[in-house]
């Protein structure tokens, strides 16, 4: 069937002499031309979105390609620590790639991931080094510093990262503890103040996708802050997405990942929402989520139909019950259903400024 152009199908409007069935047909072309239209629009965003990046991306390794001697990332510039220049102290921690020790680094208190020599996973641990470095340069308060490294040429030999000292104690540590208080007040604060660290570090182009209790930071005077960007990627600046030829093999934690992550599809700021829901939940529950359940089922789930950790069975005022509404909001399905990192932080800001 040849369909009329829109001139066309004006002027058999315009005409009186039409029968019922010309009728019919003309809302069937009025209806495909519609649709054409929509698939023509779909098509062009794809391919702003989707194609044109990758594109550019393909043409701007060329041009890496001929010139040997490429320049730096500023934000890798500052990589040229000498071991000798740090003295490690007590354990606080280890990890999978590497332990944090506390230490001193030019008369100041520092802490100081040391990398482990793995023979496992070298290039997962390599990426998780090169990912820490990606937050070289953050200057905000409710993120941790990172100030130095060792090069690169220098990862074979053991590769140490110097931050800030921030203290050894967890949001994860808080919500386990049951004589620590965790009321709206608290709640409110801490979700503010993760959601500032996301909304920088996604105005920096980088998003976290390891965001959990564990990772964030509760200094003495009661701050939260971010660390471990080991699974962080950079986002490309026109779609907000990671690009397809920078994807990691890392993974963060299967309960803090987004439905879209777990279903393969590229990460994107809107993940690190999901996992601040997450978080959210967790400072009400105070309950891990989907604990003692098998993986595979719960990913399942979550992709499938919707699971989300349960709503704790506590008796709520109109202030829980908003709360509960704005994270479930950020554990929407669809990624560009959940609000920003700046939207969430500015709702809590006046949240705050009530309580």
């Amino acid at each position: 069937m040849q369909i009329k152009s829109k001139h066309n199908l004006c002027s058999v409007v315009k005409d009186k002499k039409y029968s019922s069935s010309s009728l019919k047909g003309l809302n069937q072309c009025q209806h495909i031309l519609r649709k054409y239209k929509l698939f023509r629009k779909k098509l062009g965003q794809f391919a702003k979105r989707i194609v044109m990046p990758v594109l550019a991306h393909k043409e701007k390794k060329r041009d890496e390609f001929k010139r040997p001697h490429a320049i730096v990332s500023s934000r890798h510039r500052n990589t040229s620590l000498k071991k000798e220049e740090v003295v490690l102290g007590r354990l606080l921690g280890t990890g999978g790639f590497g332990s944090v020790y506390r230490g001193k680094f030019k008369d100041s208190t520092v802490a100081v991931k040391v990398m482990h020599r793995v023979t496992k996973n070298p290039a997962a641990q390599l990426e998780s080094f090169k990912a820490e470095l990606n937050t070289i340069g953050f200057d905000h308060e409710n993120i941790v510093k990172t100030i130095t490294a060792t090069s690169l040429d220098a990862f074979d030999q053991g590769a140490w990262i110097v931050m800030e000292y921030a203290g050894h104690r967890t949001l994860q540590s808080l919500i386990d503890d049951d004589s620590v208080s965790l009321g709206p007040c608290r709640r409110v604060k801490f979700s503010q103040q993760i959601a500032e660290a996301l909304k920088y570090a996604h105005d920096m182009k980088i998003v976290h996708l390891d965001l959990k209790p564990a990772n964030i930071l509760i200094t003495p005077d009661g701050r939260c802050k971010v660390a471990d960007f080991g699974c962080s990627q950079k986002v490309e600046i026109d779609t907000g997405i990671v690009s397809p030829t920078q994807r990691s093999i890392l993974t963060g934690t299967f309960a803090y990942r987004a439905p879209e992550l777990l279903k393969g599809e590229a990460p994107s700021k809107r993940a690190d929402i999901y996992a601040l829901a997450v978080i959210m939940w967790q400072l009400l529950s105070r309950q891990t989520p989907f604990s003692n359940e098998n993986q595979h089922v719960v990913i399942f789930g979550v992709v499938a139909y919707g699971q989300r950790p349960k709503h704790p069975e506590i008796d709520v005022d109109p202030f829980e019950e908003s709360y509960r509404d704005l994270y479930s909001q950020c554990w929407l399905p669809c990624a560009l259903d959940r609000p920003t990192a700046g939207e969430i932080a500015e709702l809590l800001t006046i949240w705050r400024g009530y309580m």
